[in-house]
């Protein structure tokens, strides 16, 4: 878990390593040109950059405090243990030997355990009753694996954890804290604008025109999980509990992103930013790098002409990056300028091996994200690309989400453990639809092969 943790921080301080060189640009631009002022445009820029970066910072001080809560964790439990051993009956010597079976050993444990079962290999035998011997002593062992063999350590401490795409859209996206009560988000939304014309001759009536407005409503959804163990797993297996909360941590943060972005509202998800009403979409129906890059700026410039804001988030699919780090110009030039490599004429520049945040397009932010499904269109098998106006797309979630409980009590006649994860959180992209335009067509058809 700690490492994970850390691996999270490591992530983040890019992230924050881009925002901060984004900030720098917008002020070095008004340095360069000897002003003391920035311009409207380079102050709203500045604006999102600085949210941005302190939406980060807040991010990194919340890991960095759930650092320090498992570094203290483990801390008190290295106390524990000096004092378990100052404590040990003065004539019992404690030593260290090397087990028998290590990833770096001399011997194998799957071959020993063939060799005793079939050859009768009497040191292959040996090894195992040590090894045996080694797992019983540290509490380890586990009923039922191969007979009276204990599978050693080593292998457990390989554990690979189950894959999930996780939340790189949610993490890119306006996040604010979920009110502590109800089921129901109302944001109020200008419907009509008061009106301002020129007066036609002096004395004469002034333009009224009266506002209104009308409330979206965003639903409050529940997302969660079980896993039913038995107390013996938990008691006696090693690290099972850690495992198990940790895989329903991934899982949840996944579930809910996908839901973030394609969720059409039944089934208890939300209304994701593919199924808003009223954003706007954009055909990309060509065969060609060129011919999508071409459709990003329409969507682009379909932002600009109806938010009069621009959008500063695109959204694809890992595979739709990987595409387009791949094309190249009719001279053969990339059209993404692989970090490390240098590339004349290049759109976007950008890592091509990253997941998350990989790089830009057209001087706007790309992040990819693998809850992008690729299961649309008339063949169900094209992939979207989002691209939109990062704070104009809401996600609220409770500040402590996901809860993580292991209730003893639930079925405790039959010595069962069950551990549920839960969170609420409510999503919109319809505070301001046109500050979307999702690209769709029979272009997302062109794949790497």
């Amino acid at each position: 878990m700690l490492d994970q943790i850390r691996t999270l921080i490591a992530a983040a301080l890019d992230e924050r390593d881009a925002s901060q060189a984004a900030v720098e640009a917008i002020l070095a631009v008004a340095e360069t040109e000897g002003r003391s002022d920035m311009t409207a445009e380079e102050t709203e820029k500045f604006d999102v950059a600085r949210a941005e970066l302190r939406e980060i910072d807040d991010k990194i001080t919340a890991l960095q405090a759930r650092e320090s809560d498992l570094v203290d964790l483990a801390t008190r439990s290295d106390k524990a243990a000096e004092v378990r051993k100052e404590v040990l009956p003065m004539n019992i010597r404690v030593v260290s030997e090397e087990k028998t079976y290590r990833a770096d050993g001399e011997h194998d444990f799957l071959s020993d355990a063939i060799a005793a079962k079939f050859g009768n290999d009497n040191a292959a035998s040996d090894r195992i009753a040590r090894a045996r011997d080694e797992a019983l002593a540290e509490y380890r062992s586990t009923s039922g694996n191969f007979g009276a063999l204990v599978v050693p350590a080593y292998l457990t401490d390989q554990f690979a954890a189950t894959l999930a795409s996780g939340r790189p859209f949610l993490e890119a996206v306006t996040k604010v804290a979920l009110p502590a009560t109800g089921m129901s988000m109302f944001i109020p939304r200008g419907a009509t604008s008061t009106g301002v014309a020129a007066q036609t001759t002096e004395g004469t009536a002034v333009t009224n025109q009266t506002f209104t407005e009308s409330d979206l409503t965003v639903p409050v959804r529940t997302f969660a999980g079980q896993q039913v163990v038995s107390r013996q797993s938990i008691d006696r297996g090693t690290g099972i509990g850690q495992i198990l909360l940790a895989d329903l941590y991934q899982q949840y943060a996944t579930k809910v992103n996908v839901s973030a972005l394609s969720g059409d509202g039944t089934a208890g998800g939300h209304f994701g930013i593919l199924n808003t009403t009223s954003v706007q979409t954009a055909a990309w129906t060509g065969t060609t790098g060129a011919s999508l890059v071409a459709a990003i700026h329409n969507a682009l410039g379909k932002i600009n002409t109806s938010r009069f804001a621009p959008g500063d988030l695109i959204v694809m699919h890992p595979r739709r990056w990987a595409y387009l780090c791949a094309q190249s110009d009719s001279s053969l030039r990339p059209l993404v300028a692989i970090e490390g490599y240098n590339s004349f004429n290049a759109v976007g520049a950008g890592a091509a091996a990253a997941y998350g945040y990989v790089g830009s397009i057209a001087g706007v932010k790309v992040i990819t994200d693998a809850g992008i499904p690729t299961n649309l269109g008339a063949s169900t098998d094209e992939d979207r690309i989002v691209v939109t106006r990062a704070s104009d797309v809401l996600f609220m979630e409770d500040a402590g989400a996901p809860v993580g409980l292991t209730l003893n009590e639930v079925a405790a006649a039959s010595l069962n453990v069950t551990m549920v994860t839960y969170g609420y959180s409510a999503f919109t992209a319809g505070r301001y639809p046109v500050a979307t335009c999702n690209l769709q067509g029979t272009g997302f058809k062109q794949v790497l092969s």
